[in-house]
């Protein structure tokens, strides 16, 4: 299983916030950043609720765990 924040950046679009202004009110470092922008990399549950907050949503609405393909 892995992870997509898929619906992050779905979210940064709807209310009109770039990817910086995203990382400076949710208090994230620019590793923090990196691993978000390369999907299925997992951050820390402190993150996630940081970025609940800035939103005022839950964490399904910027994050989703999928299935791995099986080749």
């Amino acid at each position: 299983m892995s992870v997509r924040y898929d619906k992050l950046w779905i979210l940064l679009i709807k209310n009109k916030m770039k990817k910086g202004e995203l990382a400076k009110a949710a208090h994230l470092s620019s590793h923090t950043m990196t691993q978000l922008n390369n999907n299925r990399r997992l951050v820390s549950m402190s993150v996630m609720l940081r970025l609940c907050k800035v939103f005022h949503c839950d964490i399904g609405d910027v994050m989703e765990v999928v299935e791995d393909e099986v080749h």
